[in-house]
């Protein structure tokens, strides 16, 4: 998600980042690590702070923004900052890593509903906040604990089905023992499903695609009739060349 998240970013559209599984600090580590396409510079290299404050500027310039809630947190006062941050912000794109975090015991605790209520209400609430705000959302799902050696499903989600009833994309990193790859299970819009093989790069914690897989990939823009957002009126287009509908959840490791 972090590779999305700069590849959207670099296209010039707003990201907001809710990481409450790893804090932003290694988010941000990490993410400037993917941004530089390489190594960091070296702290022993005679030019290592020039190079670093070069690449910190550069990385400062995108459109990347960051919740601070971290572990568990009340879903409503996510949902208010995420809204803050549509409006005063113009942020069209929203990861948020990972609903099981999200919701954890201690929110579940004051709650009178158990965990699996407390997550359908959770889906149903951000579904909701996709649509009237006109934003995608990213959310991304731990699997069950099941056999390694079987496949990821649909029915491989933690919880109930309302995931992946209420999101209009599905994609699950797989892992069948001798290669990674994403698949797409769902697309809601027009049926096309595959999946894409891809390798790890060490030097700069990235992924790489190796092979695109039959059927053809998805479209690459979704024709979305122009939206009104801060007084400004502008055609979707372009914010749907990479994330081409409105909600997309996963399931699996942040990659």
């Amino acid at each position: 998600m972090g590779q999305v998240s700069l590849d959207l970013a670099e296209q010039g559209i707003n990201v907001l980042w809710g990481s409450f599984e790893i804090k932003n600090t290694r988010l941000l580590h990490k993410l400037l690590k993917q941004f530089s396409r390489d190594e960091l510079p070296d702290i022993k290299a005679p030019n290592a702070i020039e190079l670093f404050n070069s690449l910190a500027d550069r990385f400062e310039g995108l459109p990347l923004h960051f919740l601070r809630f971290h572990g568990g947190s009340e879903v409503d006062k996510v949902l208010d900052v995420m809204e803050y941050a549509v409006y005063v912000n113009d942020v069209e794109h929203i990861i948020l890593d990972n609903m099981q975090f999200m919701i954890s015991r201690n929110v579940i605790g004051n709650s009178k509903w158990d965990k699996f209520d407390v997550q359908d209400i959770a889906i149903e609430k951000f579904r909701k906040f996709a649509t009237e705000h006109n934003v995608h959302l990213t959310v991304v799902v731990h699997p069950r604990k099941e056999d390694e050696s079987f496949k990821l499903n649909m029915s491989s989600f933690y919880g109930s089905a309302k995931a992946t009833e209420e999101a209009d994309t599905v994609a699950i990193l797989q892992n069948d023992g001798r290669r990674k790859y994403i698949e797409v299970k769902k697309n809601r819009f027009d049926g096309t499903s595959g999946y894409s093989t891809f390798r790890a790069r060490v030097d700069d914690m990235s992924r790489r695609k190796e092979t695109v897989v039959v059927p053809p990939p998805l479209p690459s823009t979704f024709n979305h009739p122009s939206r009104r957002t801060l007084g400004k009126t502008r055609s979707d287009t372009k914010h749907h060349q990479k994330m081409t509908f409105r909600t997309l959840t996963t399931t699996g490791s942040t990659v």
